[in-house]
């Protein structure tokens, strides 16, 4: 918004540009320029209508089945995905709707027990909590995923305090984090990283992208990443 606020003075009838931002429209069809069959003239659009209440945070953009055409001599390709459940989410009845792509939750991260469930009441998973478009479907932008993980954070901090039971506290276990999982990481050779070993990853991230002029410059293999600790 403070982007929009720093634009032209000038009103929309004396300006020789303008700009809007047009929601619930679906890109179906490029078409090309009159002048240069290689070249972009339009795109066309369905207008699309959120049901089942535009108001409700879990509505779906829905076809209605009007066609629009928008003049168009340049298009960007905002790339996206949709969420797909990892192997091992039925062994570990962690539930996933492949429908949504996303893992059912509160809106606050935590995971629905859906085999649980009965009528409006939510059951929630111990220790298991989602963030991000696995939490909300593919929407929003950065800062929409920041906000969303912080959302998730602060839930798991009120469940810590209010002394929630988390992970295998029900089965035996302590509960707490690593105490939770710890057999099962070490049978399947899983290696341990702690508060202070991701510092040293975080240091030498800083300091690479300092190199070349930037915040950071991120690992993009495991292995070069633990490399670190070594």
């Amino acid at each position: 918004m403070e982007v929009l606020k720093k634009g032209s003075q000038l009103s929309v009838s004396n300006a020789s540009k303008s700009w809007s931002l047009d929601f619930c429209l679906s890109p179906t069809e490029f078409t090309s320029s009159n002048a240069c069959i290689s070249r972009i003239g339009g795109i066309v659009f369905e207008k699309t209508k959120l049901v089942p209440d535009p108001f409700d945070p879990l509505a779906r953009a829905r076809g209605t089945g009007d066609i629009i055409n928008i003049d168009s001599s340049v298009a960007f390709r905002s790339i996206g995905y949709k969420s797909e459940g990892l192997p091992g989410f039925t062994e570990l009845d962690i539930p996933f709707n492949n429908e949504l792509g996303v893992i059912p939750n509160d809106q606050m991260g935590r995971v629905i027990d859906i085999h649980e469930a009965k009528s409006c009441d939510r059951v929630h998973m111990p220790g298991m909590y989602c963030a991000g478009w696995v939490k909300r479907g593919p929407t929003g932008v950065i800062a929409s995923t920041m906000q969303d993980a912080f959302s998730t954070a602060d839930a798991i901090a009120e469940d810590w305090y209010s002394h929630i039971p988390f992970l295998n506290a029900d089965k035996g276990g302590s509960g707490l984090g690593w105490d939770g999982v710890k057999d099962e990481a070490e049978r399947r050779g899983c290696r341990k990283v702690s508060w202070q070993d991701w510092q040293k990853i975080d240091a030498v991230e800083r300091s690479n992208g300092l190199k070349i002029g930037k915040e950071r410059e991120k690992f993009t293999r495991i292995e070069d990443m633990l490399a670190v600790l070594d």
